[in-house]
C-alpha cells in the first residue's frame, strides 16, 4: 500500500512539475480524485513566480495538505462515479441549476475546496 501512494505521489509531482504554469489542468486532474492527498513537498517542483503569478489557486491547493477534502467534493466524486462513463452526457440532463452542473462537470474555478 505504501509503494502505491509513493508511486502516485511522484506522479502527480511530474505532473505538477510539468503543468505548473496551467493550474486549470492541476485542478481538474486533482478534483477528479476523491481522496489524493496533496504533499507541502511538492511545493519545491514549482518555480516561485509562476506560484505568485497564480497564488489564489496554489494557496488553495496547498492548504488541502493539511485537512480532508469537503463532503461537497466527496458529494461530486460519489455522482460522477454513479454516473459513470455517461457523466457527461447525462449531468447537462439533470434538472440543476447551469452552475452545479458545471461544478459536477469539473469545470475549473480557479480554487480548490
Amino acid at each position: 500500500m505504501a509503494q502505491d501512494w509513493d508511486w502516485g505521489h511522484q506522479k502527480y509531482q511530474q505532473v505538477l512539475r510539468t503543468c505548473a504554469q496551467v493550474p486549470t489542468v492541476i485542478e481538474v486532474l486533482f478534483n477528479s480524485y476523491a481522496r489524493l492527498q496533496v504533499s507541502e513537498a511538492w511545493q519545491e517542483v514549482i518555480p516561485e513566480e509562476i506560484y505568485q503569478m497564480h497564488e489564489p489557486f496554489y494557496s488553495s491547493f496547498f492548504a488541502l495538505a493539511h485537512t480532508p477534502r469537503c463532503l461537497q467534493h466527496l458529494c461530486r466524486c460519489t455522482i460522477r462515479k454513479l454516473l459513470g462513463q455517461k457523466c457527461f452526457h447525462l449531468v447537462p440532463q439533470l434538472p440543476l441549476p447551469e452552475t452545479l452542473q458545471n461544478y459536477l462537470l469539473l469545470e475549473p474555478e480557479g480554487v480548490l475546496h
